[in-house]
């Protein structure tokens, strides 16, 4: 397996830049889903069902009225790569099925999806580090898509952002034309609703221009969004605060707790973490060990105070069991499958595939001025 994350610069209308993700990356998305799991032992054997079958049908078509645009995307991406579209959808729809509509019990338990966030708020630093915490697949047949959206002779949209295989942007890492940073924290919340798919709230959310933007899009009046999640927001633009965005599945709208981190000289009130649960949220679920653990060791190690504190937490490897940077071992199923460390002032986004405390180079480095990128 490829051991790299091939970066593609696309440009056109939805279709088109879904259709040219597809074909730039068929073999790797292919792969994937001959491979996966999740995919194999949950995604599919649920939707061969008539249960899953119906629900899904019903799902596509409220997702086409909310979000027509990334519909056409989705659709793109599966006549790129040779796929039916059905099973790119399905593809998309991990979290709800996962957590919630199948009955099978997977390989992966709940326990193993997740990731790890890093807060650092200083006038002189300021920083959002991000584990990606997937199958280990996604370490070697994920990519990165530069993309710029083109409809009517108008720029909708322009962002940078990691992606699993055949998935949608917006789902990991990332960061857009409007000098945003997004990242994603899997939390599961009580209830898993029958309405759009997470993972086309959050790429919607790469079009948002301020936080304002990013709370309407994923309270999704009159839709709401399907499973809990946590979306760290950062801007290039104004660093003086970074936001920590809870979010709990409701009935016709998504319920929002937006938790903010402000510049300050005092390293506690300029640190924050986020792992896999409700932590400015009051809701009533079962923390995680894993999620319980890495949460507890970073908040024991020393307070971070620059980008490199942040790789040492994001690299610690000290709990044997549930280490911050994640390996696929007996006690756990996934691995951490690249680094992003958002350098808000230096207006960089640095990936690191490797574990980051080491003293390595990142494998990636993109430049986050927003002013380049109008």
């Amino acid at each position: 397996m490829a051991t790299s994350f091939p970066v593609l610069h696309t440009k056109g209308s939805y279709f088109d830049v879904g259709y040219s993700i597809g074909s730039t990356f068929q073999s790797r998305i292919q792969t994937y889903l001959e491979s996966s799991a999740l995919f194999k032992e949950t995604l599919l054997p649920f939707y061969d069902t008539r249960e899953g079958r119906d629900l899904v049908e019903t799902i596509m078509t409220l997702t086409e009225k909310n979000f027509p645009m990334y519909f056409d995307e989705v659709q793109g991406t599966a006549q790129g790569a040779g796929l039916p579209f059905e099973m790119l959808f399905v593809n998309n729809m991990l979290l709800e099925i996962y957590f919630g509509y199948s009955k099978n019990t997977p390989r992966l338990t709940r326990e193993d999806l997740g990731c790890s966030t890093v807060y650092i708020n200083r006038p002189d630093v300021k920083v959002i580090g991000h584990n990606e915490d997937c199958e280990d697949l996604v370490k070697h047949l994920g990519y990165f898509v530069d993309a710029t959206i083109i409809e009517n002779d108008v720029v909708e949209e322009k962002f940078t952002g990691l992606c699993y295989p055949g998935g949608l942007p917006g789902a990991s890492l990332g960061f857009n034309k409007h000098g945003l940073t997004f990242s994603i924290n899997t939390v599961v919340a009580p209830t898993v609703g029958v309405t759009t798919p997470t993972n086309f709230l959050t790429r919607a959310m790469l079009r948002a221009s301020n936080i304002d933007e990013v709370k309407d899009i994923i309270t999704n009046a009159g839709n709401g969004i399907s499973t809990g999640c946590n979306i760290n927001v950062g801007s290039v633009v104004d660093t003086s605060t970074q936001w920590s965005v809870e979010v709990v599945p409701r009935v016709s709208e998504s319920k929002l707790s937006i938790h903010e981190i402000h510049e300050s000289d005092d390293p506690e009130k300029s640190t924050y973490f986020h792992m896999n649960e409700y932590r400015h949220m009051n809701i009533k679920v079962e923390t995680a060990a894993r999620s319980k653990a890495r949460l507890d060791r970073a908040m024991s190690l020393p307070v971070p105070t620059c980008a490199r504190d942040a790789r040492n937490i994001l690299g610690d490897v000290e709990n044997l069991m549930h280490p911050i940077f994640r390996t696929v071992r007996p006690t756990d199923g996934a691995a951490t499958a690249c680094t992003g460390i958002f350098d808000l002032l230096n207006k960089r986004l640095d990936v690191y595939f490797d574990n980051p405390s080491r003293d390595i180079e990142p494998l990636l480095t993109f430049n986050m001025d927003s002013t380049s990128r109008r």
